[in-house]
């Protein structure tokens, strides 16, 4: 046996594809892994890395064989593997019982990785991985971080989907009564809701807050050449305000309510939207985006695939006032940070409701805008972030990247939680800012996401 431990990372997303919140998650781990994991293992004991992933093939979501290889290279010069979960590929994916089944086969591999490690930390990432929490008595030397980062009864609103809140619940429920299994502290709003909805026992906690790769090449704004290039073969028209918009089709992303809220607004703006098609019945909202977007009138881009390139050219491009995030839920928006960062030279203000967790990420006025979810207040707001002025906008800016670069460092945070439950008397987090590995940089994914012409426009 060897004497490190070991690491099991189980996600659906971000290992052979990429195109939501939860696949940025997973890229921030293999990022923080490639430049940090010396450092990591420092401070918090000397561990192998291993990613569980549904098997992977030409019907998940995005696939891309780029991705995954980047995810393998990572891992494996690191000594560990990624490791491929078989289950029934023709079940329905987004159902109970095929996250049963594949949280049992974590389940399994977690247990033969402590037949050969000191101890094994087994993080189940989002809804599909839940079920881990089951089966964390298998063997003494597995401790489960159940890592949520949202909720049917955020992203379902106002009619949750039964069997996947039961599933949830179930899911606290057993994580308060296992001694070995914890669930992540995300963020405030996130470990409130859990606690008044799902009953969380707060003993159950381990802090693992929301953070990025701060030093990942994708994460650095454009230059002005770069990003002039992306939007002029994108067709947005020169020296008309940009408002930009990034979400998959997806009722909660609220990119419908933004349309609606730009009509007043027709005259003075254009609208840059990346509207990412799911691999399902809600990939159709694409062209009802489009279709608003001109029966209204707009001046609009709608690119309907997955480009990383996209958004980050789109934040940071001077002629792009705002970087509207109209979400009818959301626990913390990735784009936001990731906007503070992009635009921290030039570019979007981010605007969003006030409500879930986006009070953490922005205060009003100081480094971002917030607006009431209220009829007329989201056309509202984009009035005011059209009316700053330069120097407002670069204050806004400032304050923003301020903000994420001291509280959102993913390598600290994860160098703390690894310490918690390997090192519980370790003092302090080290600052592991250190430089990237030359192999280190987050690939843009290349999946092909939609068939539809991703520079399709409505004068």
């Amino acid at each position: 046996m060897s004497a490190t431990n070991a690491l099991l990372y189980c996600a659906v997303n971000g290992i052979a594809n990429n195109t939501n919140g939860i696949g940025r998650q997973t890229k921030t781990l293999l990022a923080t892994l490639a430049r940090h994991h010396h450092r990591l293992s420092a401070h918090a004991g000397a561990f192998t890395p291993y990613l569980a992933v549904p098997e992977p093939g030409p019907a998940t979501w995005g696939y891309n064989e780029s991705d995954l290889r980047y995810a393998r290279r990572v891992v494996e010069g690191l000594g560990g593997q990624v490791l491929t979960l078989p289950y029934d590929t023709g079940r329905p994916f987004w159902q109970p019982d095929t996250w049963r089944q594949l949280s049992g086969e974590a389940a399994r591999a977690a247990g033969h990785l402590a037949d050969r490690h000191a101890k094994v930390l087994a993080i189940g990432v989002d809804t599909p991985f839940a079920g881990l929490v089951h089966h964390v008595g298998a063997h003494p030397a597995v401790e489960v971080l159940l890592a949520l980062f949202s909720t049917a009864r955020i992203t379902e609103r106002p009619r949750p989907d039964p069997g996947r809140v039961t599933w949830e619940e179930e899911a606290i429920a057993a994580a308060n009564l296992h001694p070995r299994t914890w669930v992540a502290d995300i963020g405030d709003f996130l470990t409130r809701h859990l606690k008044d909805h799902y009953s969380l026992n707060p003993a159950s906690l381990r802090p693992w807050p929301s953070g990025l790769p701060l030093t990942s090449a994708d994460l650095t704004p454009p230059t002005r050449t770069e990003a002039e290039r992306i939007v002029r073969a994108l067709g947005i028209p020169a020296g008309r305000p940009v408002v930009a918009a990034v979400g998959r089709t997806d009722h909660t992303k609220g990119l419908d309510l933004l349309i609606e809220a730009l009509a007043p607004l027709r005259d003075d703006v254009h609208l840059a939207m990346v509207a990412v098609p799911t691999d399902d019945d809600r990939a159709a909202l694409l062209d009802s985006y489009r279709h608003r977007s001109a029966e209204l009138g707009l001046s609009a881009t709608i690119v309907g695939r997955y480009d990383r390139d996209i958004p980050r050219a789109l934040a940071a491009w001077p002629d792009t006032y705002v970087m509207a995030v109209p979400s009818r839920g959301e626990t913390l928006a990735n784009i936001v940070f990731e906007t503070a960062l992009w635009a921290q030279h030039s570019g979007a203000v981010v605007l969003a409701p006030d409500i879930d967790g986006f009070p953490e990420q922005i205060t009003d006025g100081h480094n971002g805008l917030l607006y009431e979810p209220a009829p007329g207040a989201l056309t509202a707001g984009l009035r005011r972030a059209l009316t700053l002025t330069s120097d407002e906008r670069a204050r806004l800016r400032a304050n923003a990247h301020r903000s994420v670069i001291a509280r959102r460092n993913a390598a600290e945070h994860l160098a703390a939680l690894l310490a918690t439950f390997w090192q519980p008397h370790a003092n302090g987090v080290t600052r592991l800012l250190g430089h990237p590995a030359t192999d280190a940089r987050t690939p843009r994914s290349q999946a092909t996401t939609s068939t539809h012409h991703p520079l399709e426009a409505t004068p």
